[in-house]
C-alpha cells in the first residue's frame, strides 16, 4: 500500500463547501422523524452505513440528522466525498480539515506525517490518525457522505484496519450506493447500525405528506397509490414525477405512461459507466419478474447469471432480493421500465419471453410459466400449461397473478381456448361481474360437454370439474346458497373418487354454504369428505379453507375458543406458505376477528381488517366481509367512537342494500337497532327495528336462521328498554325453542343472556338465576367476554341482583360487575341510574315525550284514548320515579337520562 507523490497537507487549497452539507435555502423539505429517531437510538453505536442506490435520499437524511445532533450539543463533522478524494493524501487532508471544524488543533501527527514521508505508507498514516483521533476531547460524530465516490485499491483493506481501532469517542457515519462488505457480517456486530433501500424509502404516508406539503399537488387516494406503486417510495423518482405532474393537464395520462424525467435520471447518473454487457444483461432480463443466475442464462446465452445477480446486487443498481438465501431477486418496478424502453428499441422481446416460459415451465414454476408465455402471446404453449397445470393452481390458490393477463386478451383468443374462457370467466368473478361470469361458464361447459375445443393433457372431466367449483364459489360469493349448493351436489355425484382435489374443493364450497344456512350438522359432514380428500393429494390451500370453514362451525357451536385455536393454526401455516402478505390471508383474517371479537382480543387483528375487507374475490364470500365489517363497527363503537361508528355501519348497510344479501343485511340493521339502544334513542332505534321486521318478513321463513335470532334478540332489547319485559320473554323464548340442533350453542348463549334477564324483569328471579348460572358458565368456559358486555345496559342491574342474592357464586367472577361498569362508562351511560331508567314503563316514556312536546293532560288524553285522570294517575308515578315536582323539571331530567334525546 504505497504511493510515490508527496504533497504537503496544507499547502493545497480546499472546497470548503465539501465541509458542509448542502445549502436547503428555501427549498421545503419533509423531515424524516421515524429514520432520524432510529439514527438516534444508534448513535452510541461507533460506525452507522446508509448503503441504497441512487435517490434515496440518504444526504438529506444525513443533514437532517447533523441539525437535529447540533440541536442536541453534539458535535459534528461533515465531508461530502467525491472521486478526487479517492487519492490518500487528498482524502486525509479532507478529513484533518471536517474534523478541525469541531476541533480546530485536530490532525498534528497525521500532518506530519504527510510532510516528512519520502515514500507514502498508508498504515503509519492510518495510525497517526487514530492517535489524533484518539486525542479528540469528547465524542465527535464524522460524518462521509456519499463515500462510494472514493475508489482506491486499497481502500478494503484501510477501511477493516480503521474499523478495527476506531477509537471509542468517535462516531463515523458514511452513505453510499454500494453495498459495503461489512454488512455481510453475522451475527450483525454491536459497533455496527446501518440503514438500507427498505428503510430509506418514502412509506405511504410520507409519500401522501411530500406532495400535499412539500410539492403541493392536489392528488387524489387513487392517483397517490397508483404513483407510490411504480415508484416503491423511490424519492427521487418521486420528485420527478412531482415535476412531470405540474406540466400535465390530466395527472391519470401521466401516471400511466413511462416519464422523461425520470429515464433521463437514470440513464445519466445510474447506467454511465457501466459496461457493455452488463447494459445488455440489463436490458435483456429486464423482461423477468423474478430473476435467478439460471433464468437469466437462459435468457442471454451467458453462463454467469449468478455472477452478475451479485455484482449487481453489491452495486446497488436497483435490485431487490426476494428471499434469504440471495438465489430470486427483482428489478425496482421503475427501472425495470425504464430497461424494457431500451429493450423495446432494439427489437421484439417475445424471444426473451418464450425462454422464459420454457424454463419456468421445465424447473416446476407453471404459474410463472404461463405469464410469460401469455406475455410472448405464445397462446398455444399459455393453454397447454393451463390445461396441465390448471387443477393445482387453482387447489393452491395461484390464480390471482395470471388473472389480470386475460384482460387484455383479445376477445378471438379467449374463444379459441376453452381453458382461456373458464380463467377469463374468472377474472370476471373477480371484478365481481358475477352476471357475465356466469354466462360464460355455462357457456365453456357446454362446449365441453359437446366435445368441442382441443383437450391436450387435461381431461375433459376435470375442466368441467374446475368450471362447476368456480360457478359454485360465484354463487356462494352472492349468497345464492342453495344455488350453491345444488351445483355442488350434483358436480359431487360425478366426480370420480380418482379426483381427489376437485371433490375436496366442491366439498368445501358446499360446507360454507350449509354453515351459511344454519344447517351446521351437513356443513360437518361435507367437512368430512373435504378432509378424506385432502389426505390422498397436496393442497395446503384447501386444508386452511377446511380450517376455516370449521372455525365457523366452532363459533356457532358456542366454542370460539377452540374456532380461534384451529385459526391460529391456520395463520401460521398460510404465512409459512406464502409470505406475510397474501390473499388467503384475508379471509382467516376475517374469521380471526369474529372469534377474537368474542374473548375480547380483537385489537391484535383489527389493523388487518381494512385490507381484508376490501380485497374482495371469488374466495372470500360477503359473509366473511360482513363479519369483519361488523368486527371493526363494533370495536369502535365500544370502544367510545359512537358516532363514527354509526356512519361507518351506515355507510355498510347502504352497500348491502338491493343487492341481494338479505340476510346479512339483516344481521347489520339487527346491529344498528343494537347502537341506537346504547345511545338512547329508542325512537330511532323502533323504527329501525320495524324497517328490519318489514325485511324478514319478506323472506322464506326458516332459511336464515341466524337472521332470525338477530331479529329476536333486537326486539328483547328494544321490548326490555321500555320496561317491557313480557314482550322480551315471549319473543326470546319463542326463538329459543326453534334452537334445538346441537350445532346452535351460541344462538342459545345469546337468547339465554337476555331471557335470564327478561324473566328477572317479570319478578322470576329463580328462574333467571337458574339460566343465568348455566349460560354465564358455558360461555366464559368458552371465551365469551363481549357476550356480556355488548349488553352491560341491560345486563349490569340485573348482576348486581343477582351478586347481592347469591354472592358466592357471583364470587367467581369477581371482575365481572367491574368490567360491566367500565363499558358503560366508555358510552357515557351512568351506570347508577340503568335501574332507575329500566324502571320507567313504555306507557310513560310516551306520555313524557307528549310532555316535552307541549302537550296538555286533555291533549295527551284524547291523543292516547285514556281519561283525563289515568294521565294525571301516570304523571305522578313518573315525577316519583324521577324525583321531580313539575312537568319542566321531568323533561329536564327525562333528556339527562336519555329518555327524550331523540327531541
Amino acid at each position: 500500500m504505497r504511493s510515490r507523490t508527496v504533497i504537503n497537507p496544507d499547502s493545497l487549497p480546499l472546497l470548503h463547501t465539501k465541509l458542509y452539507p448542502a445549502p436547503v435555502g428555501s427549498r421545503p423539505q419533509l423531515l424524516r422523524t421515524a429514520l432520524i429517531e432510529r439514527l438516534l437510538a444508534a448513535r452510541e453505536r461507533r460506525m452507522v452505513l446508509l448503503c441504497s442506490p441512487a435517490g434515496y435520499g440518504k444526504s438529506t437524511l444525513l443533514s437532517q440528522y447533523r441539525q437535529r445532533l447540533l440541536d442536541e450539543g453534539e458535535r459534528v463533522a461533515w465531508l461530502s466525498c467525491d472521486e478526487t478524494d479517492s487519492e490518500p493524501q487528498r482524502l486525509l487532508r479532507y478529513l484533518i480539515a471536517a474534523l478541525r471544524t469541531v476541533e480546530p488543533a485536530f490532525g498534528q501527527r497525521v500532518s506530519s506525517c504527510l510532510a516528512g514521508m519520502g515514500e507514502l505508507q498508508v498504515e503509519p498514516l492510518l495510525d497517526a490518525l487514530i492517535a489524533d483521533l484518539q486525542g479528540l476531547s469528547g465524542t465527535v460524530h464524522l460524518i462521509l457522505d456519499d463515500f462510494h465516490r472514493v475508489r482506491h485499491p486499497a481502500l478494503r483493506e484501510a477501511v477493516n484496519y480503521l474499523r478495527a481501532r476506531l477509537p471509542d469517542n468517535l462516531r463515523l457515519i458514511a452513505s453510499m450506493r454500494y453495498r459495503s462488505h461489512l454488512l455481510e457480517l453475522r451475527p450483525v456486530p454491536d459497533w455496527l447500525f446501518f440503514l438500507q433501500g427498505e428503510d430509506l424509502r418514502f412509506s405511504r404516508e410520507e409519500s401522501a405528506a411530500y406532495f400535499r406539503e412539500v410539492k403541493h399537488l392536489p392528488l387524489n387516494a387513487r392517483q397517490l397509490g397508483l404513483l407510490y406503486k411504480r415508484t416503491e417510495g423511490w424519492i427521487t423518482g418521486l420528485h420527478l414525477a412531482a415535476l412531470s405532474l405540474r406540466r400535465h393537464a390530466d395527472p391519470d395520462a401521466y401516471l400511466t405512461g413511462t416519464e422523461r424525467h425520470i429515464a433521463d435520471y437514470l440513464a445519466e447518473d445510474v447506467l454511465n459507466g457501466l459496461s457493455e454487457a452488463m447494459l445488455q444483461f440489463l436490458e435483456q432480463t429486464s423482461v423477468l419478474d423474478e430473476l435467478s443466475g439460471e433464468l437469466c442464462d437462459a435468457l442471454t446465452g451467458r453462463r454467469d447469471g449468478e455472477d452478475m445477480l451479485r455484482r449487481l446486487h453489491t452495486q446497488q443498481l436497483f435490485l431487490i432480493p426476494l428471499d434469504g438465501s440471495g438465489q430470486w431477486f427483482r428489478y425496482h418496478q421503475l427501472f425495470a421500465e425504464f430497461l424494457q424502453g431500451r429493450l423495446a428499441k432494439r427489437g421484439d422481446a417475445s424471444l426473451l419471453l418464450h425462454a422464459a416460459a420454457r424454463w419456468c415451465d421445465s424447473h416446476g414454476l407453471p404459474e410463472r410459466a404461463i405469464r410469460y408465455a401469455l406475455r410472448a402471446r405464445d397462446f398455444s404453449f399459455a393453454s397447454d400449461l393451463l390445461e396441465r397445470h390448471g387443477p393445482r393452481l387453482v387447489a393452491g390458490n395461484e390464480v390471482y397473478e395470471i388473472l389480470g393477463l386475460f384482460r387484455n386478451l383479445p376477445a378471438e383468443v379467449i374463444h379459441e381456448y376453452p381453458v382461456f374462457q373458464l380463467f377469463y370467466a374468472w377474472q370476471l368473478a373477480f371484478d365481481q361481474q358475477f352476471a357475465e361470469a356466469e354466462a360464460l361458464i355455462e357457456d365453456v361447459s357446454a362446449r365441453l360437454m359437446q366435445g368441442r375445443g382441443t383437450m391436450l393433457h387435461f381431461g375433459k372431466l376435470a375442466m368441467l370439474g374446475i368450471a362447476q367449483v368456480l360457478k359454485a364459489l360465484v354463487l356462494l360469493y352472492q349468497d345464492k346458497l342453495e344455488a350453491c349448493l345444488k351445483i355442488a351436489r350434483q358436480w359431487l355425484g360425478m366426480v370420480p373418487d380418482s379426483q381427489p382435489v376437485f371433490r375436496a374443493a366442491l366439498s368445501c364450497v358446499q360446507a360454507a354454504a350449509y354453515a351459511l344456512l344454519g344447517e351446521y350438522g351437513e356443513a360437518d359432514k361435507s367437512i368430512g369428505v373435504a378432509r378424506d380428500c385432502l389426505s390422498r393429494t397436496d393442497s395446503e390451500y384447501l386444508q386452511v379453507m377446511a380450517s376455516l370453514i370449521e372455525s365457523l362451525i366452532c363459533k356457532e357451536n358456542g366454542e370460539p375458543a377452540r374456532g380461534s385455536e384451529l385459526l391460529e393454526a391456520a395463520r401460521d401455516r398460510v404465512e409459512r406458505l406464502y409470505g406475510p402478505s397474501n390473499r388467503v390471508a384475508g379471509p382467516l383474517a376475517l374469521a380471526y376477528a369474529d372469534l377474537l371479537y368474542e374473548a375480547d382480543r380483537h385489537a391484535a387483528v383489527l389493523d388487518e381488517l381494512p385490507r381484508a375487507t376490501t380485497w374482495r374475490d371469488v374466495g372470500t364470500p360477503v359473509e366473511l366481509i360482513s363479519r369483519g365489517q361488523l368486527v371493526m363497527t363494533r370495536a369502535r363503537f365500544f370502544a367510545g367512537e359512537t358516532e363514527q361508528a354509526l356512519i361507518q355501519l351506515d355507510e355498510w348497510l347502504a352497500e348491502l342494500q338491493g343487492a341481494r344479501f338479505e340476510r346479512v343485511y339483516a344481521l347489520a340493521m339487527a346491529c344498528k337497532v343494537h347502537f341506537l339502544l346504547w345511545l338512547r334513542r329508542p325512537n330511532e332505534a323502533g323504527r329501525v327495528f320495524l324497517q328490519l321486521q318489514q325485511h324478514m318478513a319478506g323472506l322464506p321463513e326458516g332459511r336464515y336462521g341466524d337472521a332470525e335470532v338477530a331479529l329476536a334478540l333486537s326486539e328483547a332489547r328494544l321490548a326490555l328498554s321500555e320496561r317491557r319485559a313480557d314482550r322480551a320473554q315471549a319473543a326470546l323464548e319463542s326463538c329459543l325453542a326453534k334452537q334445538t340442533a346441537v350445532r346452535h350453542g351460541d344462538r342459545r348463549l345469546r337468547l339465554g343472556l337476555l331471557l335470564s334477564v327478561a324473566y328477572w324483569r317479570k319478578g322470576n328471579s329463580e328462574k333467571a338465576g337458574n339460566l343465568f348460572r348455566d349460560t354465564l358458565e358455558r360461555a366464559w368456559n368458552n371465551g365469551y367476554r363481549r357476550l356480556f358486555l355488548d349488553d352491560a345496559l341491560w345486563l349490569l342491574p340485573f348482576w348486581e341482583s343477582w351478586q347481592s342474592a347469591e354472592p358466592e357464586r357471583a364470587a367467581a367472577w369477581p371482575e365481572m360487575a367491574e368490567r360491566l361498569r367500565e363499558q358503560c362508562a366508555r358510552l357515557a351511560v351512568d351506570h347508577q341510574n340503568l335501574e332507575e331508567n329500566q324502571d320507567i314503563s313504555h306507557r310513560e316514556r310516551e306520555i313524557l315525550r307528549f310532555v316535552a312536546a307541549g302537550l296538555s293532560n286533555r291533549d295527551i288524553a284524547q291523543t292516547v284514548h285514556l281519561s283525563e285522570a289515568t294521565i294525571k294517575w301516570h304523571l305522578h308515578n313518573l315525577f316519583s320515579k324521577l324525583g321531580v315536582r313539575s312537568r319542566t323539571q321531568a323533561v329536564l331530567k327525562g333528556k339527562s337520562m336519555g329518555l327524550l334525546s331523540e327531541l
